[in-house]
């Protein structure tokens, strides 16, 4: 009865040695199919311990052993990395995350993230930390490219949204901006009270300037126009290339008798700055208007338009009050 009773119990241990067996081999096949390996940490002397998964993640042969000569050449940067994490997580009792550095023998960098937990001993005292150890390399790169996209499409939207609102030849904004910044300043003169003017202009004879020089001599003497422009608007101000030979300049916080200082002051800048310069000479005719209550922005632009032809009906090269 004894010997079947001993049979009966060696058949029973022999049965699970072989289902644990069995289970180390499927959990070593599964670590190895999700590049998962084992780490272990011997407290207080540091002693290492790895799977055969952690030499495959390392680049190493198998079974290499983690000893202080291979782990200075692997972790020249990481170990410390680890050992400040470590330090920091001494006595939690809960999983902690830890990443490192990992230089390979062919001289790749890795970055390894791993799930460690502390194992105590009865009396409380770190006995060894458990790790399991996964290659995440890849998730940076994959973050990184994500980044990378993002930033190149912020920035072919943000290319695209200056193209749109810029004019190509003369970097002055385009017609859109121009009157879409028109609109918000109105919204701006009716809530605060402040006034708000702005000035139509186009350059005298463009037309001839094109036919007798060129349309390339034509476009330095828009550049030329827009440069001055530029020169002589405010802080705040912004000025627009609405079409051709024609410009406008919006200028908040300006009433009428600003308003027409300014467009004089640029009317003689530009007659005497084309000039000195090797392209030929022209002049420009101008028409102001300053913002009504409760008018609109078509309105006011009309009201402009209106005063720019009135001074080229009455000899150009001068500036005209709106109706």
């Amino acid at each position: 009865m004894l010997v079947a009773r001993h049979l009966r119990r060696t058949c029973r241990l022999d049965r699970r040695n072989r289902a644990l067996e069995r289970d180390v081999r499927h959990l070593k096949a599964v670590e190895g199919l999700a590049g998962i390996g084992r780490r272990c940490i011997e407290w207080p002397d540091r002693r290492h311990l790895w799977s055969q998964e952690m030499c495959q993640i390392a680049g190493l042969p198998t079974n290499a052993a983690p000893n202080d000569d291979l782990l200075a050449r692997l972790m020249p940067e990481g170990m410390v990395q680890l050992e400040v994490t470590l330090a920091a997580h001494a006595t939690d009792r809960e999983t902690y995350a830890a990443e490192f550095e990992l230089l390979r023998p062919d001289g790749e960098v890795r970055i390894l993230r791993a799930r460690a937990r502390n194992v105590f001993s009865p009396d409380g005292e770190l006995e060894r930390v458990l790790m399991v150890v996964r290659d995440a390399t890849e998730d940076y790169a994959i973050v990184r490219r994500v980044e990378e996209e993002k930033a190149r499409a912020l920035r072919l939207a943000e290319e695209a949204r200056r193209e749109a609102n810029t004019d190509a030849l003369t970097g002055l904004a385009s017609r859109r901006a121009i009157m879409a910044a028109l609109d918000r300043s109105i919204l701006g003169a009716e809530r605060s009270g402040k006034p708000c003017s702005i000035v139509m202009f186009d350059i005298d004879h463009f037309k001839e300037v094109n036919d007798q020089n060129g349309h390339a001599v034509g476009d330095k003497v828009l550049v030329r126009v827009a440069q001055i422009a530029l020169r002589h608007a405010r802080d705040g101000d912004l000025v627009g290339r609405i079409g051709g030979e024609e410009f406008l300049w919006l200028l908040s916080d300006c009433d009428e008798r600003e308003a027409v200082d300014a467009a004089e002051r640029l009317r003689w800048a530009v007659e005497a700055g084309t000039h000195s310069q090797p392209i030929p000479d022209v002049t420009i005719s101008a028409g102001h208007a300053t913002h009504e209550v409760g008018e609109g922005a078509l309105s006011l632009f009309a009201r402009a338009d209106a005063a720019l032809y009135g001074a080229k009906r009455a000899g150009r090269n001068q500036v005209a009050r709106a109706a």
